[in-house]
């Protein structure tokens, strides 16, 4: 399978970067996420679960392709089985989607990012995304240097879509619930968790792990390697199958796992997705979700369209977990509130305009947050997301942890 943009295929990039990842030395954060991946490999199967084959590498990055409305190599297997004019109905479809996008959205905040968040060096290298649901799109433009990442939602893990044995029919049905899926967050910059859970339920390409594999493949990433998982009760994480995913024991929580790199990559980077509520009840039954996040140590959390659910009392778990766990947080309005940012432990910059929620969350006004954007010199943002995703309509808020010999006991 050659990847589009090197003209190199999937086992040549792939022995390449193992190569270079002998000779070169890196920090000790690097070093640990590069290993990563090999121990992941190693995981004890869950009870329960099937044996686990390995995936054909280059069928699973053709398949993120065809799902992002790209091309499949004329000699990958799925260009054999992919009828052609449905494959240019559902490119010629989204295309156009995309473009705009990109023009009114992506680039934009790709801009921001650089700008506003670091070079290359500098900038985020693990970060969390609580209330995500799959929304891998702007987490890999805000964050391009990220290696390791936690996504989590409501929404089920769902499974590798698998194109053998359907017909073209069956075949365009199902990249038309994929774009469906889609149209939210390519019109709105997110998702509505509730309508996404019964389509991703619904659709024949089930669940959060094709919608994943869009966004990696429109940004430009190869899809290297997929596992579903378990969180244990003891937060070990242990091999499953679709099966087991899609219906855990109790207290485990199922998820998914991708390994993907672009070509100047020096290793393989890291996407771990959750299903998992995040209410305080839901992480009184799994609590090990709790310590696992704590040990990723996340240099970044970022929040957008969360639904304001940390403004409530039962959702202190997952709130204080943040404030404890991360250097940074970047947030829309929704997220944290503002005062719980305290001046002494946090310095906050604050981007756009803040007014008032949208209506249906109208409860949630911040009269601190408007204060200190009305006293304040809040610094522009040139594209709109979150609920009030219009240009000049939105806001964005960067909290940096102060050192801790600067902060006040």
């Amino acid at each position: 399978m050659v990847f589009a943009r090197s003209g190199l295929r999937v086992s040549e990039l792939v022995a390449a970067k193992r190569s270079r990842r002998t000779r070169r030395s890196y920090g000790w954060w690097l070093a640990l996420l590069l290993c990563a991946p090999v121990a992941a490999l190693a995981l004890d199967v869950c009870p329960g679960a099937d044996p686990v084959d390995s995936w054909n590498q280059g069928t699973l990055n053709d398949t993120a392709r065809v799902l992002a409305g790209l091309r499949a190599p004329l000699e990958s297997e799925l260009a054999q089985v992919v009828d052609a004019s449905a494959l240019e109905r559902h490119q010629s479809s989204l295309g156009a989607s995309w473009a705009q996008l990109r023009l009114s959205q992506l680039d934009p905040v790709a801009q921001f990012a650089r700008a506003e968040l670091g070079s290359a060096q500098t900038s985020p290298k693990r970060v969390y995304y609580p209330f995500s649901g799959p929304d891998a799109l702007y987490l890999l433009t805000m964050f391009p240097d990220v290696q390791a990442s936690i996504l989590t939602g409501l929404e089920p893990v769902g499974s590798v879509p698998d194109f053998s044995g359907l017909n073209a029919t069956q075949i365009e049905a199902g990249l038309a619930e994929v774009r469906k899926s889609l149209y939210a967050i390519l019109s709105f910059s997110f998702f509505r968790t509730n309508d996404l859970t019964v389509d991703l339920r619904k659709s024949r390409f089930s669940g959060v792990t094709p919608i994943l594999f869009v966004f990696l493949a429109e940004a430009g990433y190869a899809v290297f390697d997929v596992r579903y998982v378990l969180l244990t009760p003891s937060g070990q994480l242990c091999r499953a199958d679709a099966k087991l995913v899609a219906k855990p024991p109790s207290g485990y929580l199922s998820g998914v796992e991708i390994e993907y790199f672009q070509p100047d990559d020096a290793g393989f980077r890291r996407m771990l997705y959750f299903t998992a509520d995040l209410g305080d009840g839901g992480l009184a039954r799994t609590p090990q979700y709790l310590d696992f996040v704590a040990a990723f140590d996340p240099d970044t959390t970022y929040l957008k369209s969360a639904s304001y659910l940390m403004y409530r009392a039962y959702f202190s778990r997952v709130r204080k977990l943040i404030l404890d766990h991360s250097e940074r947080v970047l947030q829309d309005d929704s997220g944290i509130p503002h005062a719980w940012f305290r001046s002494s432990v946090w310095d906050a910059t604050l981007y756009g305009k803040y007014g008032s929620p949208i209506a249906l969350f109208n409860n949630w006004q911040q009269p601190d947050l408007r204060k200190a954007y009305a006293s304040g010199e809040p610094r522009p943002l040139e594209f709109g997301i979150g609920y009030r995703h219009r240009k000049n309509d939105s806001n964005l808020q960067l909290y940096r942890k102060r050192a801790t010999d600067d902060a006040a006991p």
